[in-house]
């Protein structure tokens, strides 16, 4: 019964049974059949890697080498690279271009390149607008205190007509304290009142924090307004930091005595 199922194939001096179904099988074993013949159907050419290379060959000589070179030479000759990729391969397989061509600025660029060494490039952000805002900021909500502060430098620009930062750097330079004074401890019974000098730091930090508070007293509900309004009152000199430093400094000219003791 299995060999009803089953044909005979008749090869190159042999019989084969295959399923008579199994068409792809049978196509696929006459192949092989016909391709282990002992007749050669086609001459296949040997490789290049095996013309210059023979496996026979124990070792490779400096000839053998420059045949191959010249043989990967003569190939890339006969190949055209036609699209970009094809392109942008064969410029990096050859060195010539790397080693050869040099980048040589005009005396245009020079000029340019020496002229751009002293210019200060910009923060990502400006100094006194950072401080102010980490300084509103509460409970690590810093995009609403940026929205805060810039809310008000709008509300400034519209009032004024001026730039709302340069106008905010020359309130802060007028507000800041130069000096303030401190507490000497002895180790006594008596502790002496010294007058310190304020770097420029600590004294943007006293002006911006005397411009909070004095927001804080006006009337608006919005807090962008009343720091506003507090930035243009400063500006225009009614702000009450004004007292606050004046006393800030009379303190610190009352106890000039004590300057010795600053170490």
């Amino acid at each position: 019964m299995i060999r009803n199922s089953l044909k005979v194939v008749q090869g190159a001096g042999s019989k084969i049974w295959l399923p008579v179904q199994q068409k792809s099988v049978a196509l696929c074993v006459a192949t092989a059949v016909r391709f282990n013949s002992n007749k050669a159907s086609t001459i296949t050419k040997s490789s290049l890697t095996a013309q210059v290379y023979p496996i026979n060959k124990e070792s490779i000589s400096e000839k053998d080498v420059d045949d191959w070179l010249a043989a990967v030479k003569s190939l890339r000759q006969k190949h055209h690279p036609e699209t970009e990729a094809e392109v942008y391969v064969s410029q990096l397989a050859d060195p010539h271009n790397v080693v050869v061509d040099k980048f040589e600025p005009s005396q245009q660029q020079i000029e340019e390149a020496e002229a751009l060494k002293s210019f200060k490039i910009p923060g990502k952000q400006d100094a006194l607008l950072s401080h102010l805002t980490n300084l509103i900021m509460r409970s690590g909500k810093k995009a609403r205190a940026e929205k805060i502060v810039h809310n008000a430098l709008y509300i400034v620009y519209l009032k004024t007509r001026q730039d709302p930062v340069a106008l905010l750097y020359d309130t802060v330079n007028r507000l800041a304290p130069v000096v303030t004074t401190r507490v000497k401890r002895t180790g006594h019974a008596k502790n002496y009142t010294v007058p310190v000098a304020l770097r420029k730091r600590q004294a943007e930090n006293f002006a911006l924090k005397w411009i909070i508070e004095g927001s804080e007293k006006k009337r608006s509900p919005d807090f962008s307004v009343r720091l506003a309004e507090e930035i243009i009152s400063a500006f225009e000199g009614k702000s009450a930091g004004y007292d606050k430093r004046s006393q800030m400094h009379k303190a610190a000219m009352t106890n000039r005595s004590y300057v010795f003791l600053i170490k």
